[in-house]
């Protein structure tokens, strides 16, 4: 079965819909490398931005100072699992950016496991998600909170998902730390007020690696059950993270489903 997929226009889009909001912001993306992390750091380059990116692999500090200083954009190793991975991330921004304006959290880990086979829902799978797409999201934002309080218009944006609210997805425990994501993001909203935002952006399933063990079958039943007959681009995606970042000035503590109706 064929996926139909985004049509959104690429190259001149961001930067009409931006305009120079971007244009020297300071933004650390931590799952830059995967594929929604990736087209948001490439739409913030291509917008002005200096972007720092977290990721299990890096270059060091020094090669990272010199990167930012030169590329505008630098890779700094970090583990949502790990508590003191992030306090040393964290610390590293701080010494290559005096301020951070953008948090984008894309990261999180899961891997397929029917609803129904709860059986090989393992510990390790549960700890596993939760930590890298709940608890460690909140570590994080504690974390950046101080950095983030000099920034400019500073406000915090987390990838959701729609099975916070339709109780799939890969798998419980993913559906559950999403849910705790999007509670956490209500919470911190109120923590964080006035001085910074804090906004959810929850796709559906995407056509990405991102979930092991997925398959065909899973991708054609997501797409006959949402309402626009097709996947979730990434690009759109992107833009909706960066939409929530300088447009929705006035928004925060909400979640936003950029799904296809597929919450419905």
């Amino acid at each position: 079965m064929s996926k139909p997929t985004s049509d959104t226009p690429n190259g001149s889009g961001p930067e009409m819909l931006f305009g120079d909001r971007f244009k020297g912001v300071r933004a650390v993306v931590i799952g830059g490398r995967g594929a929604i992390g990736a087209e948001v750091v490439s739409q913030l380059k291509s917008l002005g931005a200096s972007v720092i990116i977290g990721s299990h692999s890096h270059d060091g500090i020094a090669t990272a100072a010199a990167d930012l200083e030169g590329d505008g954009q630098a890779t700094l190793q970090v583990d949502l699992r790990d508590a003191p991975s992030i306090q040393t991330f964290a610390q590293q921004v701080s010494t290559l950016m005096p301020s951070v304006d953008v948090l984008i959290l894309t990261a999180g880990r899961s891997v397929q496991v029917p609803l129904k086979q709860i059986e090989r829902l393992t510990d390790e799978i549960i700890d596993d998600v939760f930590a890298s797409a709940a608890t460690g999201v909140l570590k994080t934002a504690r974390a950046f909170a101080p950095l983030m309080r000099q920034g400019q218009d500073p406000v915090m944006v987390f990838v959701g998902s729609v099975a916070a609210l339709t109780g799939g997805g890969s798998n419980i425990a993913y559906a559950s730390a999403k849910g705790a994501l999007e509670t956490m993001a209500i919470g911190l909203a109120k923590a964080l007020a006035p001085d910074i935002r804090v906004l959810t952006i929850s796709p559906s399933a995407l056509e990405t690696p991102f979930v092991a063990d997925r398959d065909e079958s899973f991708i054609e039943a997501t797409v006959k059950a949402t309402p626009i007959g097709r996947l979730t681009g990434i690009d759109e995606v992107a833009l909706a993270i960066l939409s929530a970042a300088r447009l929705l000035t006035a928004s925060t503590g909400i979640s936003i489903p950029v799904d296809g109706g597929r919450h419905l």
